[in-house]
């Protein structure tokens, strides 16, 4: 079903070995490495062509054929990137949405054709010590199928397997709901409890899903790359809070996260820019994934502000075309940075990394 790693990406070992010392000096507060990630039609593609609410993950039979349509255009996409010599890495990992994020912990998905949503469960912020025990929900055991069987079908094809997971802040505001945002203030200490629960049961869910990769694909050489001694998290409901707030109560318990797997890599977004410096103070942050908002600042216009707050971190930023990264060319290089830029087709894709090799051999 999936061609090897080096049939899409000739050079993998050069790529991942570039990847994996930017993430290493990252961590080390060394800068200087910059990547470039092509974005084709066919990679937005994928998510488009994957129509959720078409398929009955009820069923075994229902999720048998989601995992055959999803390898097939995992297989269309990477296929599609083959001789584009950037430093996009070709990774599988189950498309479901958003609603998973957080329907582990117990409740139901609904299912859009290109994303999905749980409601939010808890109608008091301590209402997380009636919740029932972690592992038995139904989206719990049927995400860990989903994933049991997307690996195989990966077989030994060396691919990366990835997964995210809601920060403890994120779980909080998706089990909770906007009442999150006045427990802050009404009710401090069960919020903390709330989101050390938050905390342990993403610790929980993702080392039963690492124990299911490390089994699956542990012997392939690049098949836990992006999970041993790492764990991915998004930081999106502290976009809506200061950086005060965020210290006081999000920031302990992501860091309990981090420090249970490794490093961490984050994600969070522009209209919260202040928060760059927050997420890369905390311990160990290799990635921060800083996706641009309509009408907010975009961060390839704040270079200088992102090198002086992102303490090393590798910062993954968007661009339009090579001009921006040309004219931000000597700031970029006094940090760590990933970028995105669209293109219209294979040709430009090819184009702009050969061009991007060009900067790169100037650093």
């Amino acid at each position: 079903m999936f061609l090897s790693f080096d049939q899409y990406r000739p050079g993998a070992d050069e790529l991942m070995g570039r990847v994996d010392a930017c993430f290493t000096d990252a961590v080390a507060k060394k800068p200087g490495y910059l990547l470039l990630r092509t974005l084709m039609p066919s990679d937005i593609a994928l998510y488009e062509n994957l129509k959720l609410n078409t398929f009955d993950f009820e069923s075994e039979a229902g999720i048998d054929q989601y995992i055959a349509e999803l390898c097939e255009q995992y297989h269309k996409s990477f296929a599609a990137r083959q001789g584009v010599l950037d430093d996009a890495v070709p990774v599988v990992s189950p498309v479901l949405g958003i609603g998973d994020y957080s329907a582990f912990v117990a409740g139901d998905i609904a299912f859009a054709a290109d994303t999905s949503w749980s409601k939010p469960l808890l109608a008091e912020v301590g209402d997380y010590k009636k919740l029932p025990p972690l592992g038995t929900s139904l989206w719990y055991k049927r995400f860990l199928l989903i994933c049991d069987k997307l690996m195989t079908a990966m077989g030994n094809c060396g691919l990366p397997f990835t997964r995210g997971f809601f920060s403890p802040m994120d779980l909080a505001g998706a089990l909770r709901g906007e009442g999150l945002y006045f427990d802050f203030y009404d009710d401090p200490d069960e919020l903390r409890g709330l989101l050390d629960y938050c905390a342990d049961a993403t610790i929980r869910f993702a080392e039963d899903i690492y124990a299911l990769a490390e089994r699956r694909l542990g012997s392939t050489k690049y098949g836990t790359f992006y999970l041993r001694d790492k764990i991915n998290m998004s930081e999106d409901i502290s976009c809506m809070i200061s950086g005060e707030l965020y210290r006081t109560f999000a920031a302990p318990a992501t860091q309990k996260v981090i420090d249970h797997f490794g490093v961490g890599h984050m994600h969070t977004h522009s209209r919260a820019m202040y928060l760059v410096k927050e997420i890369c103070a905390l311990k160990n942050v290799a990635n921060l994934w800083l996706a641009t908002d309509p009408n907010q600042p975009r961060p390839i216009e704040h270079i200088k502000e992102l090198c002086a707050d992102s303490n090393g971190v590798c910062i993954a930023i968007d661009c339009e075309n090579t001009d921006e990264i040309e004219r931000n060319l000597d700031e970029l290089k006094h940090g760590n940075f990933s970028i995105c830029m669209p293109v219209s087709s294979y040709e430009e894709a090819r184009a702009a990394a050969a061009q991007f090799d060009c900067y790169r051999s100037r650093g």
